[in-house]
């Protein structure tokens, strides 16, 4: 009983120190698009990674403009509103002044499925940003490796 207790206790520890790790990497890329002059963000995915990003982004002075959810059934998301990637895409077709409208949206899933819906909006597509945030943890990670082990 005592070594399952140590070793729930360390896969607690392992993850809590994963999420923070996460968060700390995504917080410092976000403070980084803020810096470049994005103003606001939305968030693709109601899932954990989106969870952590959520988090990380109320760590910058960027603003969360939407959380878009690819699941019908989720209205909310962390008290959030979300809106489906249709509607979403929708209401940005829609306005009269595209050109000056960029749109930076964070990908926490499926990120194929977001830009095939993309696609069907011809008149927003330049204007769409997609990041992936699990390629930004992927290359953030690797650089901070390469750092660690030339030390």
């Amino acid at each position: 009983m005592a070594n399952v207790s140590r070793l729930m206790y360390s896969r607690f520890q392992e993850t809590l120190h994963y999420y923070h790790y996460t968060k700390d990497l995504l917080t410092a890329y976000l403070m980084k698009l803020y810096q470049q002059g994005e103003r606001k963000v939305n968030i693709y995915g109601t899932g954990q990674l989106a969870e952590i990003t959520y988090y990380a982004g109320i760590s910058t002075p960027l603003k969360l403009n939407a959380i878009i959810s690819d699941n019908p059934s989720k209205e909310k998301f962390l008290g959030q509103q979300t809106t489906s990637i249709e509607n979403f895409l929708s209401q940005y077709s829609n306005y009269n002044n595209l050109s000056s409208k960029k749109i930076i949206i964070l990908s926490t899933n499926n990120p194929e499925k977001l830009n095939k819906e993309i696609n069907k909006y011809k008149n927003i597509q330049k204007n769409i940003k997609i990041i992936n945030i699990e390629s930004v943890l992927k290359n953030v990670s690797v650089k901070f490796s390469g750092v660690v082990n030339k030390r």
